[in-house]
């Protein structure tokens, strides 16, 4: 049940998949289940923090959850956050979007979800 709990996002990605694949649901519930597979990568996903430490040149190798929030460590709870604010330091953000597998898939899920919402967007705008 732990495991479900830390990746049900994947369980809502999956979903969608299958949504889009059928087409048998509305925009509302694709909409849904695109905000949910967000929301899961970026704020619940398992991940490592990335933040930068105070050696230089190291980065936080903790785990933390979801894309955008550090570790256990105060500092390094929005530091990763407050980073998407500077776009001189979006490098940095993106580096450990690409760190592990696990980090690779919350953002390579948060990713389909947002193209999911677009794209949901655009067919609903069409259609409608």
């Amino acid at each position: 049940m732990k495991i479900l709990r830390r990746y049900w996002g994947l369980v809502v990605l999956l979903v969608l998949v299958v949504a889009w694949w059928t087409g048998n649901a509305g925009p509302e519930m694709l909409y849904l289940l695109s905000a949910g597979v967000v929301i899961w990568s970026l704020l619940q996903a398992p991940a490592w923090c990335g933040a930068a430490t105070r050696k230089s040149g190291t980065f936080c190798r903790n785990n933390s959850h979801g894309l955008l929030l550090g570790c256990h460590i105060r500092e390094h709870q929005w530091q990763k956050f407050k980073l998407l604010f500077y776009s001189h330091r979006w490098a940095e953000f993106s580096r450990g979007t690409w760190a592990t597998p696990s980090a690779k898939l919350a953002t390579v899920s948060g990713m389909v979800g947002t193209v999911s919402a677009i794209a949901t967007g655009i067919k609903d705008f069409a259609l409608g």
